[in-house]
């Protein structure tokens, strides 16, 4: 096994934010809509590497619509 970080599926920037496809971030919302806010939050963190806070505001953000 390789100890190398994976490249993130969706790049964070800093200016724009996080930037997931429309699909993605319905499965979010779905995910915390059943009661899965960690998870979901998890899933941003693991696709973007965008950082645990950024990720959960992320997710707040998504699901205060």
């Amino acid at each position: 096994m390789s100890n190398e970080k994976s490249a993130p599926e969706y790049l964070y920037d800093e200016k724009l934010g996080i930037q997931l496809p429309p699909e993605v971030e319905q499965e979010i919302k779905a995910m915390v809509k059943v009661g899965h806010k960690i998870q979901a939050v998890l899933k941003v963190l693991n696709l973007t590497k965008a950082g645990l806070k950024i990720s959960k505001d992320y997710v707040d953000g998504l699901t205060s619509e």
